[in-house]
C-alpha cells in the first residue's frame, strides 16, 4: 500500500498505528471448493454501481478477558480463518478488471491474488466510540480500509482489524459495491466468523453462496445500458474502474436510535386504528422516520422522495437462488406530499404509501423502469452537502449482530460509508427489547432537533 493510501488512513480525529499490512490468499488450487469459478461476469444489477463509492462497514467487539492476545491469538485465527472462507468466496480475493477485448467488467481470480488485509492499533476510546450517543462521524474513518484500486482494476474487498488495547478490536470491512450487495456481504462475514469460531473449513449453518449468473435474465438490454452510461461519464470511452470517494463534512456527528419492540408495538396498533389494515415492523419503522423527516426539514410544499431497497432473489421470475452471490436489489422510491406527512393522519399515510410500494414488488413491478436508471449515473456525484432523497440502508433481516468469532458477538456495528445526511441506516440490534436500531448521521444542531422529535413522537401517540 503507498504512503498516501496509509496517510488517508490516518485522516480524522482518531489515529491508527499500523502494525501490519499483508495479503490473505485462498488454500491452494487442490484444496478449493468444487465448481469454484475464478472468472465471474456482472450482471446488470451490478454494473449499476460500477464506479460508486464502495461499503464500508465497522463491526466492535469487545474482549472477554484480558489474558486473550490480540497479536498472538486473535490475528491468526482471524487470518487461517479468513483463508478457509475464500476457498468457498474466491471471488472476494479477485479483482473486477475490464479487458480491451470485454464489453463488459468482470471479476478474475488468478494465483497469487488475496485480500488486503490492515493490522492496526488505535488509542481511540472503544466504548465512546461503539456506543450509541453522539460521535464525530470522522473518528470512525481511520478504522475502516481503503479499497485498493486503480484505472485498471479494483479489489472486491478490502479487511481492517484494530485493537483497543485491554477494551476489544474492531473488524472494518470495505466492499466493492459492484461485486457483492448486503446481503452478500453479511454471509461472508458471518460464514468467516463461524469458521473461525468452529475452527473447520466450512460453515455449517450458513449456506454457500450460488454464482449461477444464467438466473437473472436482461431482456431489456439493461447491462448494455449502464455500461454505456458509465463510458460516456467523464468519457468518451471511460473505462477507468477508478471508484469515487464521498465528499463528507468533517462537521458531521453520528448516532444511533432506537426502536424498542414496544415502540413498534405501539406505531402497529395507532395505524391499525387509522387504517384498518395490520403493518410490519419494517413498514412502520420508515414511515415514522419519514414523518420525522419532514419535520426536522420544515417544508410544505412539493414532495419527500423516500428510496429503500428490497431483496430481489425471491421476486425476480424465474427466481433467484436465496443465496445468490452479487447485486440482486431492487429500488424503491415512494413519493409523498410533504403537507401531508405534516398532518395528523403523516405517519399513517406514510404507512400506506410505503406498503403499497412493496406489495408492487411483489409483482414484478420493481422491474419496471430500469431501463431509465442509467440516467442516474450521470447524477452521481457523492457530495453529500447536496439536497437528495431520503435513502435507507441496511435491513434488521440480515442479522450482523449474529457475526461470533468465537470471542463474543458484537458490541456495535456501523454502516460508516452511510454519511449523508439524509441516509439512515437499519439493523437488527444486539439488545433483546431493541426490535431495530437506526443509524443517524447530520450535523449537531440537526442531530439535536431530530433527536426531539424522534422522541417526543412515540409520546403523542
Amino acid at each position: 500500500m503507498s504512503s498516501s493510501s496509509i496517510s488517508k488512513l490516518m485522516e480524522g480525529t482518531t489515529s491508527v498505528k499500523i502494525i501490519e499490512i499483508c495479503k490473505v490468499a485462498p488454500p491452494p488450487e487442490a484444496s478449493r471448493a468444487a465448481a469454484m469459478p475464478s472468472s465471474l461476469p456482472l450482471t446488470y444489477f451490478d454494473l449499476l454501481w460500477l464506479r460508486f463509492y464502495p461499503v464500508q462497514r465497522l463491526f466492535f467487539y469487545e474482549l472477554p478477558s484480558n489474558d486473550i492476545s490480540f497479536v498472538d491469538e486473535i490475528v491468526p485465527k482471524l487470518k487461517s480463518s479468513l483463508s478457509l472462507t475464500l476457498r468457498h468466496y474466491l471471488p472476494l480475493a479477485g479483482n473486477l478488471v475490464w479487458l480491451p477485448q470485454s464489453e463488459f467488467p468482470t471479476i478474475e481470480f488468478v494465483d497469487g491474488d488475496g485480500v488486503s488485509l490492515m493490522v492496526a492499533e488505535s488509542d481511540a476510546d472503544f466504548y465512546q466510540l461503539s456506543g450509541n450517543g453522539l460521535r464525530e462521524a470522522s473518528e470512525f474513518h481511520p478504522l475502516v480500509p481503503l479499497l485498493p484500486d486503480s484505472h485498471d482494476r479494483a479489489a472486491a474487498i478490502a479487511i481492517q482489524v484494530t485493537t483497543f488495547p485491554n477494551k476489544g478490536y474492531s473488524i472494518g470491512i470495505t466492499c466493492h459495491h459492484a461485486i457483492l450487495d448486503g446481503k452478500t456481504s453479511t454471509s461472508f462475514i458471518k460464514s468467516w466468523a463461524q469458521i473461525c469460531m468452529d475452527q473447520s473449513s466450512v460453515p455449517i449453518t450458513n449456506p454457500m453462496p450460488d454464482y449461477n449468473r444464467s438466473v437473472i435474465d436482461d431482456p431489456k438490454g439493461l447491462a448494455k445500458i449502464y455500461t454505456n452510461a458509465w463510458l460516456k461519464l467523464d468519457g468518451p470511452d471511460n473505462r477507468s474502474l477508478k471508484l469515487k470517494l464521498p465528499k463528507a463534512k468533517p462537521s458531521l456527528i453520528r448516532r444511533t436510535f432506537e426502536f424498542t419492540h414496544q415502540n413498534l408495538e405501539k406505531l402497529k396498533q395507532w395505524v391499525l386504528k387509522k387504517n384498518d389494515e395490520k403493518m410490519s415492523s419494517f413498514v412502520v419503522a420508515t414511515a415514522y422516520l419519514c414523518v420525522c423527516a419532514a419535520k426536522l426539514e420544515g417544508l410544505r410544499d412539493g414532495k419527500l422522495l423516500f428510496a429503500f431497497s428490497a431483496d430481489g432473489r425471491s421476486r425476480l421470475k424465474p427466481q433467484v437462488g436465496l443465496n445468490y452471490f452479487g447485486n440482486c436489489w431492487i429500488s424503491c422510491i415512494v413519493c409523498i406530499e410533504r403537507i401531508k406527512l405534516l398532518g395528523e393522519k403523516g405517519i399513517a399515510l406514510a404507512c400506506e404509501e410505503i406498503s403499497k410500494a412493496i406489495k408492487n414488488l411483489g409483482g414484478g413491478g420493481g422491474l419496471e423502469g430500469l431501463e431509465n436508471y442509467g440516467t442516474l449515473v450521470s447524477e452521481v456525484t457523492n457530495d453529500y452537502s447536496k439536497e437528495m432523497a431520503l435513502t435507507l440502508a441496511g435491513s434488521p433481516r440480515f442479522g450482523v449482530y449474529n457475526a461470533d468469532f468465537g470471542w463474543g458477538k458484537p458490541m456495535k456495528v456501523e454502516i460508516v460509508s452511510a454519511e449523508s445526511p439524509s441516509m439512515f441506516t437499519l439493523s437488527d440490534s444486539r439488545n433483546s427489547d431493541v426490535g431495530m436500531e437506526i443509524g443517524v448521521v447530520k450535523e449537531r444542531d440537526q442531530m439535536e432537533a431530530f433527536a426531539a422529535l424522534f422522541n417526543e413522537g412515540f409520546e403523542a401517540l
